[in-house]
């Protein structure tokens, strides 16, 4: 044969293809030791940490009370013999009732009875409380490192441009807090529910009438007017994430309802809302940044407004010495945020020529004395505490701040013209400007429960002032507390 004869191509085979479940059955077998250290590594990771934060769990001892937090922290359970027993009782008690005998037991009118009965002292909620629940509350309370692991999930949501943590937003160097209606209202069908924005505009409307039905009982020798204050999601509203929705917090709404509810009722409101929200605007220090409340100048600011509702002339911010409290301030937003990280406050202490001439008195509702402190503000107590913004007619108990039953401010020495001022904590840092013009009856009624007649009677009593911050206005509704007692008394002198 020639050598240059070609011959026939031979035939090549090709290797079978392997069915991609052996491929992936192969590549699973070839990474089976490896998987199954990783399982073990993880495993035994799980396995520590689980041990490690269950044994300083019994190693760390309890807190009473959260610094960061601003509350106080659940206690371990009460599980003696007794109140097993009792609970065991009342279990059993209860399944044979029906549910409208169910509720009537439960009720508050039926509380004095159920406390003699289980011989307990516990308050209303926790006695009913399921104990599943206090022990879940316990844990989550005490767990270890608590604060630092809120501060890691904060930092966590900051690293995924999430904006907020526990409903409190990060609005720049701002911690401004969302969620603002609480409480529970019972619903149509006799059950507890959580209030609503309508609810609140509710809040907002009977307040506003109890308001009227004062001013239209007062004698001509007294008047009355009402402050609200904006919170800090309406005057910091320029600072809020660019994706958040400022509707969804319905403050549009509110002050829409207020507005209408007033000028309705004919009420005399002093505007503060606008006022602070300009001052902001231009870049003033009128808010805290990791509180809710104003600061001692955005209470200056808005004390001109109400003086100047007076009719009288309101002192000029040179006429102030303004000495700095603090520089470590850490408020209420901080605390709900878990953001341990990030800057502080300052807080500033308003003081002039003659102040120490001023007494501030805090009593119980009995007219009990407390605390007396020389001119306004109880600085000793209140500097190495967290809670630094009751420095203003703070009280000596810490836990009281300055929201306390009765505070009298006189000037030592002279008879004035007298304004009551009925107040949530927004009113404190208004005092020491409101006391050079007027000896002051300062009330909060979420607190006091006495009778208002040794003030109502007083012959140089002029004015009266309702200063509350909107969240409190629209989820209190102690301006009815106020008004059963201003108006009785007031009807039964005549006009």
């Amino acid at each position: 044969m020639n050598n240059n004869e070609i011959r026939p191509a031979e035939t090549v085979k090709k290797p079978k293809k392997k069915p991609e479940a052996e491929i992936l059955l192969d590549r699973q077998l070839e990474m089976k030791d490896k998987t199954k250290r990783t399982d073990i590594a993880i495993l035994a990771c799980f396995c520590a940490f689980i041990l490690f934060f269950g044994v300083m769990f019994f190693i760390m001892p309890d807190k009473t009370y959260s610094e960061t937090e601003k509350r106080t922290l659940k206690q371990a359970p009460d599980m003696s013999f007794s109140r097993i027993v009792s609970d065991l009782k009342r279990d059993l008690k209860l399944m044979t009732m029906t549910d409208e005998e169910k509720a009537a037991y439960k009720s508050e009118d039926n509380w004095s009875e159920v406390k003699a009965e289980a011989k307990t002292d516990a308050s209303y909620s926790d006695y009913f409380a399921v104990f599943a629940d206090e022990i879940g509350d316990y844990y989550a309370d005490q767990f270890p490192f608590r604060d630092q692991l809120r501060a890691v999930k904060a930092a966590a949501e900051i690293g995924l441009l999430k904006q907020e943590n526990n409903d409190v937003l990060f609005a720049g160097s701002y911690l401004v807090k969302k969620d603002t209606v609480t409480g529970v209202v019972k619903g149509e069908d006799g059950k507890m529910r959580d209030r609503t924005p309508q609810d609140a505009a509710e809040t907002i409307r009977s307040n506003v009438t109890m308001i009227s039905g004062i001013e239209k009982n007062l004698p001509d020798t007294v008047d009355i007017r009402t402050a609200i204050a904006g919170r800090t999601v309406d005057v910091a509203r320029s600072k809020l994430p660019a994706i958040f929705p400022y509707e969804s917090t319905h403050a549009d709404e509110y002050w829409a309802t207020y507005s209408a509810a007033a000028a309705e009722a004919g009420i005399t409101v002093v505007e503060l809302r606008d006022t602070l929200k300009e001052r902001f605007e231009d870049g003033e220090y009128v808010y805290y940044k990791t509180d809710h409340h104003w600061t001692s100048l955005g209470a200056y600011y808005a004390y001109r407004e109400i003086i100047a509702s007076f009719g009288e002339t309101p002192y000029e911010l040179e006429d102030f010495d303004r000495q700095v409290y603090s520089k470590s301030f850490i408020g209420t937003s901080y605390a709900k945020a878990g953001a341990s990280f990030g800057g502080k406050d300052t807080i500033e202490l308003f003081r002039f020529e003659g102040d120490k001439d001023f007494t501030t008195k805090i009593t119980d509702s009995s007219g009990n004395v407390l605390t007396t402190l020389e001119a306004f503000y109880n600085e000793d107590v209140y500097r190495d505490l967290n809670d630094k913004y009751s420095v203003f007619i703070g009280s000596d108990n810490s836990s009281d701040g300055g929201n306390n039953a009765v505070t009298l401010v006189t000037k030592n020495g002279e008879t004035r013209k007298k304004l009551i001022l009925i107040k949530d904590s927004f009113g404190n840092s208004l005092v020491p400007f409101l006391a050079r013009h007027f000896d002051l009856v300062i009330l909060d009624m979420r607190v006091y429960s006495g009778d208002m007649q040794e003030f109502l009677s007083d012959p140089d009593l002029a004015h009266i002032l309702v200063a509350y911050n909107m969240e409190t206005f629209m989820n209190d509704d102690n301006v009815t507390n106020a008004a059963a007692r201003i108006i009785p008394y007031f009807r039964s002198l005549g006009k």
